[in-house]
């Protein structure tokens, strides 16, 4: 044996011999959650609302393009695992949770890491006290229970899914774009895994699970606040250094570039949507991802970017002119529009709801003379989704979390004006969870270039 074959021959039982760990599963983030307790928790407050039959929920079957696995909202808010393949199977009258995974051969497990599967009973563990079993046993799981002779009710998500980037309803629309596609899918792999259920079960009664996995997921748990007041100090330092090194004649992506960085060294396992950095031509297009053109002096730039940490997402923009100053017609829209998100957060309390706080913004526009741009609550939830389940209606609850993100824009001047933070309703007052980055405006133009030279 050579000198180095017998430090490698060591090193390979070294490696064979610790605890397997799972591929796309992070322990961390798992543990950031809540652990095996919280994500059992959660479990037991839908089978309380669902109440009897079987609850089934897929993850993701197909790997993104040369980015990170982000697993299922839904299948992730119940497990807290992330493993292409696998099904959540709950047993309501019994009691009993599975997960279904499919199997890896010794060489896969090694190559690609294991899945719950692949891993030993004692690394399962910390995962909770689910039964893990191969995917091939789920219909044989599931005939014998439709084969009592008894009704039995099936708890599937019938509506759309969403994703760190989309809500459920702009899934839908990704669908119908590939259905008017004369080559795209017939249909996409959530909804073809239910057609499929309901093919081989027809006498099963299906039942829709969306409506009781949203009611739980509006209301952030502690844990679920607690990484979101991270991300937002962690998101909003990002802001910080992109906006401070930014310059005239700087490309779009490299303000993108700049945030990324601190977002990726905080710990962030990827972005919450990809960065929006619109000037020019584009400073108008509200959802710009190309970021491909240079800034010019005295173009105004939209920045709006956030982090996805632990499965929790972020959102800022904020709006500043690339030469540090703005001009006095862009500094009287861009207080209007601050003065109009001010007012609207100020009635994020308890005892208010979402039209009132919508109302008070909208009359920051009408003094102003542009009460035609004020559409609605300037804002979505926010959570496993940037855009997250539901929309803010009616009472305002604590727990929720919220952007507040009103709209100026002439098109013809190529002007827009945005500005947004992610809120945390509370029993008190409204907490900004991205109030680290600044938004007065002379603060903001005194961050513009602050970090150039150094």
């Amino acid at each position: 044996m050579s000198r180095f074959a017998r430090p490698f021959a060591a090193l390979m039982l070294l490696l064979f011999t610790l605890p397997a760990a799972a591929q796309y599963t992070d322990g961390t983030a798992f543990q950031d959650l809540g652990g095996a307790q919280e994500f059992a928790r959660r479990r037991h407050a839908l089978a309380e609302q669902a109440r009897s039959g079987l609850i089934v929920l897929f993850a993701r079957n197909a790997m993104p393009e040369a980015a990170h696995y982000r697993e299922d909202n839904d299948f992730f808010y119940f497990t807290g695992i992330q493993d292409p393949g696998a099904v959540l199977l709950m047993d309501l009258g019994k009691n009993e949770t599975t997960i279904f995974e499919p199997q890896m051969s010794p060489r896969m497990a090694q190559v690609y890491g294991p899945n719950l599967l692949a891993m030993s009973e004692t690394a399962r563990r910390q995962f909770g006290a689910m039964e893990v079993l191969p995917l091939n046993m789920l219909d044989v799981t599931l005939s014998r229970a439709f084969g009592s002779g008894q009704d039995v009710d099936v708890w599937a998500r019938l509506g759309f899914p969403d994703k760190s980037d989309g809500a459920r309803p702009e899934t839908g629309l990704d669908n119908a774009m590939q259905y008017i596609h004369p080559y795209g899918a017939t249909r996409p792999a959530d909804l073809e895994a239910v057609r499929l259920l309901r093919e081989r079960y027809p006498m099963a009664h299906f039942r829709d699970v969306t409506p009781l996995i949203d009611s739980l997921r509006n209301l952030k748990t502690p844990q679920e606040i607690a990484v979101l007041r991270r991300n937002g100090k962690l998101s909003a330092s990002g802001h910080l250094r992109a906006i401070a090194h930014a310059h005239p004649g700087m490309w779009q992506y490299q303000i993108e570039a700049e945030a990324e960085y601190v977002f990726h060294m905080g710990g962030a396992q990827g972005d919450a949507y990809p960065a929006i950095v619109g000037s020019g031509d584009n400073v108008n297009t509200w959802h710009y991802f190309s970021n491909r053109n240079p800034i010019q002096p005295n173009q105004l730039v939209v920045f709006d970017f956030g982090a996805d940490l632990d499965h929790m997402t972020m959102d800022i923009t904020r709006t500043f002119n690339i030469s540090g100053r703005f001009t006095p017609e862009q500094a009287k829209w861009y207080d209007v529009d601050l003065a109009a998100q001010k007012a609207c957060i100020a009635r994020l309390t308890p005892g208010h709801t979402y039209e009132e706080a919508a109302a008070a913004g909208k009359k920051v526009f009408a003094d102003a003379g542009v009460a035609d741009q004020w559409h609605g609550f300037p804002g979505h939830f926010v959570g496993l989704a940037t855009h997250d389940v539901t929309r803010p209606s009616g009472p305002i609850k604590p727990g929720q979390v919220v952007t507040v993100e009103p709209i100026i824009e002439f098109p013809d001047k190529q002007m827009h004006f945005r500005v947004e933070d992610t809120v945390l309703v509370t029993n008190g007052a409204p907490e900004i969870l991205s109030a680290a980055v600044p938004k007065e405006r002379a603060d903001i133009e005194k961050l513009v270039g602050s970090a150039v030279g150094n």
